[in-house]
């Protein structure tokens, strides 16, 4: 209704869209957790992907009659209009970053957007040789975000220099002094938690940028497992306030800890047990089909939600199984068939 709303006048969008309304208006009516996300599409036929909307609603919040189904495709043509294609990058409480796709990688325009408005920014070129990613660092209730790219530095191949741009100043300036990295890092899928972007990789060394201050320093990681020479991730984000943290090793596993970085960096803590094992069984037989999902371990973490209501606290994951999405109670270890999903074809984006 609010989006509505801001299309009556000039004055209107003026009110709504201010800080100070945005501030209160999120705090009166907190919902500190994703709503759902987006999957992208990806066939070499197209040049833009199609975008399927999951809902990640727990049961209690679900519209009647929903069943969870996922939302209707759309297309990335319906938001942003390049010669070149679209593609999502990163995305940050329902702001997305996407990029020219099928063009060298210099010749790349980058857009901020938000499917729900269908409103689009054309960001300034980063100026640099190399964009190794740009995250975005968005928080709803200021209403204000900041770009944070990674690009490479003069000094040596090695080492790299963050550039920031802000939605107060719309130029790119460099933030601090370049960085040597020992570990190749996976800087395109930055998680935003904590007034910070948090970079992990498969070795042992991960990096937290104080967006505030911008100030870049280390942070602990969980042991790799022994016997293995590299991290295994399965998934990496926030949700309501929490970061998430799964790894999972071996390809004939269905068990794995969902841990969770304490609040002060002290480090990590394991803060759920899963066994998909049973749960896959029951599964199968409510839905009357042959999925052995047990057999042939092929499932995936897209997302975990976590919710807050007053003293009650949710938690849940959403799986991708052969043709299926299902939703993970973490507390109570049962799941629900959400609707179904094309396997192999779809990549995970976050939507507020």
């Amino acid at each position: 209704t609010l989006l509505r709303c801001k299309l009556v006048c000039r004055r209107w969008r003026h009110l709504i869209s201010g800080p100070l309304f945005v501030a209160e208006y999120s705090r009166r009516h907190a919902r500190l957790h994703s709503s759902g996300f987006y999957l992208q599409r990806l066939l070499l036929c197209e040049l833009y992907p199609s975008l399927k909307f999951v809902s990640c609603d727990p049961p209690a919040e679900a519209p009647a009659g929903s069943g969870h189904r996922p939302g209707a495709d759309a297309s990335l043509a319906d938001l942003i209009e390049d010669e070149h294609g679209v593609f999502i990058r990163h995305s940050c409480n329902g702001l997305l970053l996407c990029s020219s796709s099928r063009c060298p990688v210099g010749d790349r325009v980058y857009y901020i957007c938000t499917p729900p408005t269908r409103q689009f920014l054309p960001l300034p070129d980063p100026g640099c040789r190399t964009v190794f990613a740009i995250n975005i660092a968005f928080d709803p209730a200021k209403s204000l975000y900041r770009l944070v790219c990674v690009a490479d530095s003069e000094l040596s191949e090695r080492h790299r220099q963050i550039l920031v741009c802000s939605s107060h100043f719309g130029r790119w300036r460099e933030s601090g002094k370049p960085f040597l990295v020992s570990d190749e890092l996976l800087f395109d899928r930055g998680a935003y938690w904590s007034g910070g972007l948090h970079w992990i990789g498969r070795g042992r060394s991960a990096l937290r940028f104080r967006v505030e201050d911008e100030v870049l320093m280390e942070m602990a990681m969980p042991p790799i497992r022994e016997g293995w020479s590299e991290r295994k991730l399965g998934y990496f984000g926030e949700s309501g306030g929490h970061l998430y943290l799964v790894e999972i090793y071996g390809s004939s596993t269905t068990a794995f800890d969902v841990m969770e970085l304490a609040r002060d960096y002290s480090g990590w803590f394991m803060k759920y047990h899963v066994d998909l094992e049973a749960v896959a069984r029951d599964l199968v037989r409510s839905l009357q089909r042959i999925i052995d999902m047990v057999a042939a371990y092929a499932f995936s973490v897209l997302h975990i939600v976590h919710t807050q209501g007053g003293e009650e606290e949710e938690c849940f994951m959403v799986l991708r199984i052969p043709s299926k999405f299902v939703l993970y109670d973490l507390k109570t270890n049962t799941a629900m068939d959400i609707g179904d999903s094309m396997p192999q074809l779809w990549s995970i984006k976050q939507e507020g």
